[in-house]
């Protein structure tokens, strides 16, 4: 169903939705770069420049997967996820909306 066939509460609504998914979708960017940017990860520390090409790629997503362990990150990790589950709960309640609502 179109916007302009809804009446104005549902269209308000459907906004202020997807509103929230792209906050969410936005919110996620960012957490991920801070995620990246606090690991370490994307980046070749001083003692691993003569490695090989795959011992540098596994050093580098070691330091990832601290992510999900480090307690210094809990803030982040929190925040990534409520980012998540706020753009897919927006997004399937519009889903939802929008299939009633005909």
């Amino acid at each position: 169903m179109r916007l302009e066939e809804q009446t104005p509460a549902i269209q308000m609504l459907l906004c202020v939705l997807m509103v929230l998914v792209a906050l969410g979708v936005i919110s996620g960017i960012i957490t991920n770069a801070l995620i990246l940017r606090h690991t370490k990860s994307l980046s070749t520390l001083a003692g691993e420049g003569s490695l090989p090409w795959g011992e540098r790629k596994g050093r580098q997503f070691s330091r990832a997967t601290s992510f999900f362990i480090d307690s210094r990150l809990k803030r982040l990790r929190a925040a990534m996820f409520g980012s998540m589950g706020l753009s897919v709960s927006a997004f399937v309640l519009i889903a939802i909306i929008d299939r009633f609502s005909r």
